[in-house]
C-alpha cells in the first residue's frame, strides 16, 4: 500500500509539473526525470500504453497544484519565471493553465548553409472541467534552417519529420506550423474516451515496431478500458498520403487506421500485450469504409481474408516486459505482416517473410540515483510495412507509423539520461545497418513503395540493396529554467554518418554535424536520427 501512495504522489507531481491533462507527454526525457518508481517491481501498471494515464490509479482523487508551499512565498515574477505556469486560473470545479511555447535555437553546421536555427513560437492550454473532463489545446509557428540531410528530407517528403508540411523560407529554410488538442472523458475507473489531434505509443522502447510517436499528429479517437489486470485500447485514427500522385486535387488523400492494443499484466513484474491493425484507403476518395473496420474486439487478419485481402493492410504483433529488479526491465515486441510457414522453414529469404523484431533493456537509478540507461535492438526483414497498394501502406504524412526508418534495416540504440535536481544530461548512440535503394529499384527499406516492385521474390535479407552503415551520436546537457512549462536552456551536438553514397532514397549519405544552444520548451518527442 506505501508503494501505491507513492506512484500516487508521483502521478500527482507529474500532472503538476506538466500541466493538468489527464495524459502525461509523449517525452522520454520527462519519462526518465518523472516515472523510473514505476518501474518498481511491485507497482502494477500498464507502462507499454502511450500517452501514460495519470489518473489510472484514481480517477476521483485528483489533486495537486503547480506551487510549493515554498515556492509560494517568492515574489510574482520569480515564481512565474521559475516555477510556476504563466496563466493559471483554479476553481471549485475547473484548472486552466496557460503557457507559451518556444524553441529558441542556433548552431553551426557542416554544410554549405553553415548556420542552422530554429525559430519556435507557441501556446499550451491544459485543463479540467469538473471531476471527469480534461483538455488540451496547443500551436506551434516554426521557421528552421536544418542539416542537409534533413533538409533533403524534406524536399523528398514535402514534410518536415514529425513536424507537418513544410513550405519554403528564405533560401534554405522551412516554414512549418503543428496543431494538437485532445479532450479526454473519464466516467469512471474503467473506461476512458480521448477525442484529438496528436500522437500515440504502444511499447517500452525508445523505438516501436507497433506505433510510435515519429511521424506528425492525425486525428484520432482512442479509448481505454481497464479492469483487473487488463487495459485493452482501441485507437481509430485518420491517416494523410502527401504525395501528389496519390492526392485528387489540392487535398490529401485520406486513409483509416483502426488499432487494438490489449495489455495483460500476469503480475507485477511480468506484462504480454498484443497488438493489431488495419489501414484502409481508397485512392480514388470514392469507396466507403466496411463496417468491419469500426469493430472494437475482432482480429482483423481474418476479417481481411473474409472481406478480400484488397480492402486493407493489417499487421499482427506481441510483446512482452519483464522487471528485473526495482527499475530494472526488459522487453521485446515481435510484429508481423506477412509470412509463408513454407518459405519459412525452408530459409529461402522468400519475400513474403515480412516481419519485424525488437529487444531491449532499461533501467532507472541504474547505478547512481537520477541516471536512466537503455540498451535496445530493432530489426525488419525487407518489404515490412509495405502493402501492394500504396495508399495503404502502413505510413503517414511521408513517414512510417512505426520505425522511422521503413524496414530492411537492423538498428542498435545506447541511451543514458541523468537528472539532478533542475539539471539534466543525454548521450545517445545509434548503429545501423540500412539496406537503401538505388535509382529505380526496391530493396525493401521504402514503405512507400509497392511491394509488387520487389527486387527479388528470393535471398532477401536484412540489409540488402546499397548496404549502408549508419551512426548517430547526441549528445546535450541542459537546465531545467521551470519545471511547470517544461523551459529550458540547453546546449549539445549531434554528429550523424551515413555510409554509402545513394541519393535517390530519403536518407541522405555523408558526414552532418550540429552544434547548437537554446531555450526550448520541452514538449515532444523529435525523431532527426535517420
Amino acid at each position: 500500500m506505501t508503494r501505491i501512495v507513492a506512484v500516487f504522489l508521483l502521478l500527482v507531481n507529474g500532472i503538476a509539473a506538466f500541466g493538468q491533462y489527464q495524459y502525461q507527454r509523449l517525452n522520454h526525457v520527462q519519462d526518465a526525470r518523472y516515472n523510473g518508481i514505476l518501474y518498481d517491481k511491485d507497482v502494477n501498471l500498464h507502462t507499454s500504453v502511450r500517452p501514460l494515464d495519470l489518473w489510472e490509479l484514481d480517477s476521483n482523487n485528483y489533486v495537486g497544484s503547480v506551487q510549493s508551499e515554498k515556492s509560494k512565498n517568492y515574489g510574482w515574477l520569480r515564481r512565474k519565471a521559475f516555477h510556476e505556469h504563466l496563466i493559471n486560473l483554479e476553481g471549485d470545479n475547473y484548472w486552466v493553465t496557460i503557457d507559451p511555447i518556444v524553441n529558441f535555437q542556433g548552431g553551426a553546421l557542416n554544410d554549405p548553409s553553415g548556420v542552422g536555427y530554429v525559430n519556435t513560437r507557441g501556446f499550451n492550454v491544459e485543463g479540467r472541467l469538473g471531476e471527469k473532463v480534461t483538455f488540451r489545446s496547443s500551436y506551434l509557428e516554426n521557421q528552421a534552417v536544418f542539416p542537409q540531410y534533413i533538409s533533403d528530407f524534406v524536399e523528398y517528403r514535402k514534410v518536415v519529420p514529425g513536424q507537418g508540411h513544410a513550405r519554403d523560407f528564405g533560401d534554405n529554410g522551412y516554414d512549418f506550423g503543428i496543431p494538437s488538442g485532445e479532450v479526454t472523458f473519464t466516467p469512471d475507473e474503467i473506461f476512458s474516451f480521448t477525442v484529438g489531434q496528436g500522437r500515440n505509443f504502444f511499447g517500452e522502447g525508445y523505438r516501436s515496431m507497433f506505433l510510435s510517436d515519429a511521424g506528425f499528429n492525425y486525428p484520432f479517437l482512442r479509448i481505454e478500458t481497464t479492469f483487473g489486470p487488463v487495459k485493452y485500447t482501441n485507437l481509430w485514427a485518420q491517416m494523410y498520403d502527401v504525395r501528389p500522385e496519390v492526392s485528387p486535387g489540392n487535398n490529401f488523400a485520406k486513409k483509416y487506421l483502426s488499432s487494438h492494443y490489449l495489455s495483460i499484466n500476469i503480475n507485477s513484474r511480468l506484462n504480454v500485450s498484443f497488438f493489431e491493425a488495419i489501414v484502409m484507403g481508397d485512392t480514388a476518395q470514392v469507396e466507403g469504409i466496411d463496417a468491419s473496420f469500426f469493430n472494437p474486439i475482432i482480429f482483423y487478419r481474418p476479417v481481411e481474408y473474409a472481406v478480400g485481402s484488397g480492402t486493407g493492410n493489417a499487421l499482427l504483433g506481441a510483446a512482452s516486459s519483464y522487471k528485473l529488479f526495482d527499475g530494472i526491465q526488459t522487453y521485446g515486441q515481435f510484429v508481423l505482416d506477412e509470412f509463408s510457414l513454407s518459405d519459412l522453414t525452408a530459409r529461402n529469404g522468400s519475400w513474403v517473410n515480412k516481419f519485424g523484431w525488437q529487444l531491449g533493456i532499461k533501467g532507472y537509478d541504474f547505478i547512481i540515483p537520477g541516471l536512466f540507461s537503455r540498451l535496445e535492438y530493432n530489426a525488419a526483414r525487407p518489404y515490412t510495412y509495405s502493402h501492394r497498394e500504396v495508399l495503404t501502406n502502413y505510413a503517414h504524412y511521408g513517414q512510417p507509423l512505426a520505425h522511422p526508418w521503413g524496414a530492411n534495416f537492423q538498428e542498435g540504440i545506447v541511451q543514458l539520461i541523468y537528472t539532478h535536481k533542475r539539471w539534466e544530461a543525454e548521450v545517445r548512440f545509434h548503429y545501423g545497418i540500412m539496406g537503401l535503394d538505388g535509382a529505380g529499384e526496391d530493396w525493401g527499406m521504402d514503405v512507400y513503395k509497392s511491394y509488387n516492385e520487389r527486387q527479388q521474390d528470393l535471398d532477401n535479407k536484412i540489409g540488402q540493396g546499397q548496404t549502408s552503415a549508419y551512426t548517430y551520436l547526441r549528445l546535450r546537457g541542459a537546465w531545467l529554467v521551470n519545471p511547470a512549462s517544461g523551459l529550458k536552456v540547453e546546449a549539445g551536438m549531434n554528429l550523424r554518418n551515413l555510409r554509402q553514397d545513394v541519393t535517390t532514397t530519403p536518407f541522405s549519405s555523408g558526414e552532418f554535424s550540429y552544434y547548437f544552444v537554446g531555450l526550448r520548451t520541452e514538449f515532444f518527442n523529435s525523431y532527426y536520427d535517420f
